[in-house]
């Protein structure tokens, strides 16, 4: 749904890796000044949800449970990062692929692929589905960021440096 409403004013820029991707793709999709701005607020925006987060957490039944960014149980760091890059390599290659492009002529009655979202979102889906006991599948960088802000522990941002940032 956000890729739908929001395509249109930002490009549907909500992830600082695949924002990297179509940047450097060379397309002409999105110019390098626009991409560093993308990315910076999407890192800022996820820590500040980090920390909305935690205040609305510590007000609450549970706040003496913390959340934060680590391996699923049964695996380490490595299966996490591992995980994490191969299907965030795959969500940006979609987008690359069904987002970038520009449909043949007099293939579709307009000049939007429609179905540009409903890919994207499915990758999404299923990379969470396939990693989601792995790493949490965020396939986001400024996701993780925004859970290991919202952790404040050496831990979850030591697991953010070594899968996410690598």
């Amino acid at each position: 749904c956000m890729i739908y409403s929001l395509g249109g004013v930002s490009g549907g820029h909500f992830n600082p890796a695949v924002t990297l991707a179509v940047v450097t793709s060379g397309r002409g999709k999105c110019p390098a000044s626009d991409g560093v701005a993308y990315a910076a607020t999407q890192v800022l925006a996820g820590i500040a949800a980090g920390f909305m987060t935690k205040l609305f957490h510590d007000a609450g039944p549970n706040s003496g449970t913390e959340y934060p960014l680590k391996p699923g149980a049964g695996y380490d760091q490595l299966d996490a990062g591992l995980a994490e890059f191969f299907f965030t390599f795959v969500l940006a290659y979609i987008v690359l692929a069904v987002a970038t492009t520009t449909p043949a002529p007099g293939s579709l009655k307009t000049k939007q692929n429609f179905q540009f979202a409903l890919s994207i979102g499915s990758c999404v889906t299923a990379g969470g589905f396939a990693i989601g006991s792995v790493s949490g599948g965020e396939l986001n960088p400024a996701v993780a960021i925004g859970i290991s802000s919202q952790a404040l522990s050496a831990g979850s941002l030591g697991c953010l440096a070594l899968w996410e940032l690598s």
